[in-house]
């Protein structure tokens, strides 16, 4: 499981837009987003590199691990 703090989350569209990035680059996990405190929760067999790679390229900054 992969909690990471990202910058600049701050609608539907924001989660969507994750979601679909991680679909491609983390197939088969489950991903929780948390507008308001600003964390992508991802929850199975996921590479970290990959699934920041993929946050990233999709237009955010992750900034870290979320407590």
């Amino acid at each position: 499981m992969l909690n990471l703090k990202v910058e600049g989350i701050n609608c539907g569209g924001c989660v969507s837009s994750i979601k679909k990035a991680l679909a491609v680059a983390a197939p088969g996990t489950q991903v929780d987003v948390d507008i308001p405190g600003g964390k992508v929760k991802v929850t199975g067999n996921a590479d970290r590199a990959k699934v920041v790679a993929a946050i990233e390229d999709a237009g955010y900054d992750v900034t870290g691990d979320a407590a």
